[in-house]
């Protein structure tokens, strides 16, 4: 029996060596974190960051205009990585009219100037025909496509007038550029993941999920196990 006990406390304490010897590492490191500004590191390794899920973003709606990248995140509408208004409805589309850039939600459209700053919002009640499914440009003329036909404009988007057209360019999505897809990422999410959050989740196990917290506790029963066998072995040899 005492051959028995012996066999099984050295096989648990090996199976569980390489778990203490990682929290004592984490657990010195955290100790110390301030002292080593932890906090202030970051991890930026992209399996990582995908684990973490801050490796992408992922917009609703992607215009590319010109020099411009146009997406929108939920309600907020931004040109490149900047954030410059906020559209309830989703965007449908966009094109440069000179220098503004003219975006399309189904009941409105939105104008920025051309540095891609917010000018005005034109509803129904500015003249804007209701329903609008897209956008697009007629020989430089703005063009937009509703429910009850085509409707054509100038300019300064006063006065709409009923059309048939073919050959119109209309406004169509794009792919994120990869440049800009990182500047996002950077503004959603920040500079990646700090040394110390790496290193804390790795000591209580969340680093693997709810699985990591339960293979901890599975540690913890072992390293209890392995306790009471070494106290009853030593008291055996004493006895």
């Amino acid at each position: 029996m005492n051959r028995r006990m012996r066999s099984l406390h050295r096989s648990m304490g090996a199976a569980i060596a390489l778990f203490v010897l990682l929290l004592s590492i984490t657990g010195i490191f955290l100790n110390h974190s301030s002292d080593l500004k932890l906090d202030k590191h970051y991890l930026t390794w992209p399996w990582l960051l995908k684990h973490y899920g801050v490796s992408n973003v992922q917009a609703d709606a992607v215009y590319l205009l010109d020099q411009s990248v146009i997406s929108q995140f939920g309600t907020e509408i931004f040109v490149d990585a900047k954030p410059v208004t906020h559209a309830q409805r989703p965007l449908l589309g966009g094109v440069v009219l000179d220098e503004m850039i003219v975006l399309a939600t189904d009941d409105a459209l939105i104008l920025l100037n051309s540095e891609g700053e917010f000018i005005e919002r034109m509803g129904a009640a500015a003249g804007v025909p209701p329903m609008i499914q897209n956008i697009g440009l007629f020989h430089g003329a703005p063009v937009i496509q509703t429910r009850e036909g085509m409707w054509r404009s100038d300019f300064m988007l006063d006065k709409w007038e009923a059309i048939s057209l073919q050959g119109i360019g209309w406004s169509l999505s794009s792919p994120m550029p990869d440049s800009i897809q990182k500047q996002l990422v950077k503004y959603f999410h920040g500079e990646g993941v700090t040394v110390e959050h790496v290193l804390l989740d790795v000591h209580n196990g969340r680093i693997l999920g709810a699985a990591g917290v339960w293979l901890l506790d599975l540690v913890g029963v072992l390293l209890t196990i392995l306790s009471l066998t070494g106290i009853w072995m030593w008291l055996r040899r004493i006895g």
